[in-house]
């Protein structure tokens, strides 16, 4: 997930540099080596510079009018209406392969839920979780378009069946929003 307007950081936080590469593709690559398919979530005006490092048919140009990070999610469900999606921010480059690799464990282990996240003591880690399919069409079902403007992914996961899992790995949570 790419798509955010990177207000707090002052940069397209997706192409800040980092081993040779930037962080969007640094995640990507997280991604594939587990492996699952990576598709990137932009918005019409990254489409361009994201071009260098990615195909085309991997970018998913934010299409509804909502804002925040469920826009990007509901625009890759749209593309995608039958797949799960794992999602994962492009900033959270400290992001372990465990860590990953947990979360689709238990997602495969434990079936049945709509949303599989990990928790924090107060909040859920929205922007590293699994959404299936079967969750979304029911948010989507459940809710007018015009709600959605106002929705959250906390909110999201509040509202249907959602696996939480402890952090075992706190530090693949580090928030990067500041240079």
């Amino acid at each position: 997930m790419c798509g955010g307007q990177s207000s707090r950081m002052g940069t397209d936080k997706g192409l800040i540099p980092i081993y040779g590469t930037c962080w969007a593709a640094y995640a990507a690559d997280k991604l594939l080596a587990i492996p699952v398919p990576v598709s990137v979530s932009i918005n019409s005006t990254q489409q361009q510079q994201y071009r260098a490092f990615f195909s085309d048919e991997e970018l998913i140009i934010d299409s509804l009018n909502i804002g925040g990070p469920i826009n990007g999610l509901l625009s890759v469900h749209a593309q995608y209406p039958h797949d799960d999606l794992l999602l994962l921010a492009c900033d959270m480059i400290s992001m372990q392969s465990e860590t990953l690799s947990r979360l689709i464990n238990t997602y495969t282990t434990e079936a049945g839920c709509d949303f599989y996240v990990y928790q924090n003591v107060d909040f859920a880690e929205p922007l590293c979780a699994i959404y299936t399919s079967r969750g979304l069409k029911k948010l989507i079902q459940n809710q007018a378009p015009a709600s959605l403007q106002n929705s959250s992914l906390q909110k999201v996961l509040n509202g249907g069946i959602t696996k939480r899992l402890t952090t075992a790995e706190p530090e693949s949570f580090k928030n990067q929003n500041t240079m």
